[in-house]
């Protein structure tokens, strides 16, 4: 069903069909003229987002260590989880709005795991570690700050490819013929 490459996921693809058939999707379809507003928001706290993680994570891994890491932290966190929130719900309606044209991408899905191991490691880490032990960050509070950084950035990298990406003019203009 990907009209991008040859990357499909058969469950996903069903899922993608049942969601663009829902009462929800029609009621979210309503609004699709103000897509620009929703794709802005998404966008906005999206940048939000990675900005609070991105700060403390480079305090973390050794940077700016004159500032309290729990100051930072507690600074960050409201945004964080603000950025987040937003994000989760834009993001929600702008796939709501075509389902199938949103979630197709080649990289729809690795960007959803990508998110979904950000999460979890920003709770395993405020789990884990005492932040005041953080402030002389060790060896693995380290790697926990490099790992945050590769996973979040992944996610925009994902999500510039599926902005990016062009239908493939090879195998699936065959199938059209």
């Amino acid at each position: 069903m990907n009209p991008y490459s040859d990357f499909s996921v058969p469950w996903f693809d069903a899922f993608l069909l049942w969601l663009s058939a829902t009462d929800l999707r029609e009621f979210f379809y309503r609004f699709e003229d103000f897509d620009w507003l929703f794709v802005f928001a998404h966008v906005a706290s999206a940048a939000v987002l990675l900005g609070s993680i991105l700060i403390v994570d480079l305090r973390i891994i050794g940077v700016m260590r004159e500032i309290s890491l729990r100051k930072l932290a507690r600074l960050a966190l409201p945004w964080s989880i603000g950025g987040a929130i937003i994000a989760l719900l834009s993001g929600s309606v702008l796939l709501l709005f075509d389902p199938i044209a949103v979630g197709v991408h080649t990289y729809f899905l690795p960007k959803m795991g990508l998110i979904l191991l950000g999460l979890l490691n920003a709770i395993a880490f405020h789990r884990l570690y005492n932040l005041d032990v953080a402030e002389t960050p060790s060896a693995r509070t380290r790697l926990a700050g490099v790992l945050s950084i590769a996973l979040w950035a992944g996610v925009f990298l994902c999500a510039s490819l599926n902005g990016t990406e062009r239908i493939s003019s090879t195998s699936h203009a065959e199938l059209t013929h």
